[in-house]
């Protein structure tokens, strides 16, 4: 079965449904003096296997906010939650990138956000994953 690792900031989110029942397999406190939506994030790192991340989809972006979003990835295959809308696509292929940074424009995700997300994982969370293994 295809597992999915992913990122949620609990203040992306208005309520936290979508994740209820969900433990994270690697959390942090982050502060961000500068965000004016949250100075302070607390990220949270899921595994998801694929069933109950399509499961928890509609639910998760109907929950978050504008101007967020949470990414979960299985090698080459990215899925990007944003206000109302979720979307497939090829991490090494930037031109399935386009209608997600479009979308992402239209819910204020400034463009150094939608053009570079992240699809490495922090050493922190690595060895979280290793240690749950």
């Amino acid at each position: 079965m295809r597992t999915f690792v992913g990122c949620v900031v609990v203040e992306s989110l208005e309520r936290q449904e979508p994740m209820a029942g969900l433990k994270p397999v690697a959390e942090r406190v982050v502060e961000r003096p500068g965000d004016p939506d949250a100075t302070i994030w607390h990220v949270r790192w899921y595994r998801l296997d694929d069933q109950t991340l399509r499961f928890r989809l509609p639910g998760l972006a109907e929950a978050m906010r504008p101007h967020w979003y949470a990414h979960f990835w299985d090698g080459d295959d990215l899925c990007l939650v944003l206000a109302g809308r979720a979307f497939w696509v090829k991490a090494s292929d930037r031109a399935t990138w386009r209608e997600f940074i479009s979308y992402g424009d239209t819910v204020g995700i400034e463009r150094r956000w939608t053009e570079n997300v992240p699809t490495v994982l922090p050493e922190w969370v690595e060895a979280a994953l290793r240690a749950t293994v």
